[in-house]
């Protein structure tokens, strides 16, 4: 009964996979292998396939995440949105997760600065072998918010409430879409451009070096792309999920105390051609 259930659930988070996308009709950027890169939105934003692995040990507690977010078991259907914030239940702003210093408010002045970007890393928990379809998730929205007094904003779990974020889910792009009424500095999805990522969870390059709490991607957000802000000012990334099908979703960020050497990522990235295993976005 429980391998019928598992089945009947994989094939849910597949078809909402291919649903969503054909419904935005969205352009794809495919990260399914450990260096696989592309350029996704017209402002340079970088996405990079990479387990970014921290010791041979998993978890939370190494990833060291600033905010998660996990469908609930009530309603899963393969959808899950949600952003960080100081709210302290089980279940806040759609599907975030409560989790102490693992979902948080953040200030914009703890936010390091690597070779002219802001890096966001993702943890992503799905199903199966790592190679699998259906260990492969589909992140149809990201947002970050950047202002004054968004530290615990709060939003209904069953519809949009007007004391959070308002905004119209899994529509593709997205205009209009605010945070107690201000409104995204950047977004994935706008009136310009439309765009997914599919990303293939739990990506590997060694044994023992993949699963939660290593890291799938890296997203490269241009310094001056988020503008000048007050160090006091809140942080707040929204993201959307669309073929969901196992543990918590998990972002973290690169912090000002611990910024790596100068040109470390211009390095990582030129250097990836040579290796072979830098492989162009794929659009469909």
């Amino acid at each position: 009964m429980k391998r019928i259930a598992l089945a009947v659930g994989m094939i849910i988070g597949l078809l909402a996979i291919g649903l969503y996308a054909i419904e935005a009709g969205a352009t794809t950027i495919d990260i399914l292998d450990v260096g696989q890169t592309g350029t996704a939105t017209p402002d340079g934003v970088i996405f990079l396939g990479d387990p970014n692995p921290t010791s041979p040990s998993t978890g939370t507690g190494v990833f060291e995440p600033f905010v998660r977010i996990q469908e609930p078991s009530k309603h899963r259907d393969g959808l899950e949105n949600g952003f960080n914030t100081d709210a302290n239940h089980p279940e806040i702003n759609f599907d975030t997760k409560d989790g102490s210093s693992w979902t948080r408010s953040v200030q914009f002045g703890e936010l390091g600065v690597i070779d002219g970007y802001y890096v966001l890393q993702l943890d992503a928990n799905q199903t199966s072998k790592s190679t699998a379809a259906d260990n492969q998730i589909l992140i149809t929205q990201m947002e970050i918010f950047i202002g004054d007094g968004l530290s615990n904003p709060e939003a209904s779990n069953t519809g949009i409430s007007g004391t959070g974020y308002s905004g119209t889910l899994f529509d593709g792009i997205s205009n209009g879409d605010n945070l107690l009424g201000q409104f995204p500095v950047w977004s994935l999805n706008d009136a310009t451009h439309d765009w997914d990522v599919l990303l293939q969870a739990s990506i590997c390059d060694s044994n023992g070096q993949c699963g939660s709490g290593h890291g799938d991607l890296d997203v490269f957000i241009p310094q001056s792309l988020l503008g000048i802000h007050d160090p006091t000012d809140n942080f707040v990334l929204y993201t959307e999920y669309a073929g969901a099908n196992d543990g918590f979703e998990e972002w973290r960020f690169n912090s000002a105390s611990s910024v790596p050497e100068p040109g470390m990522v211009a390095l990582l990235l030129a250097g990836l051609p040579a290796l072979g295993l830098f492989r162009r976005l794929r659009l469909r």
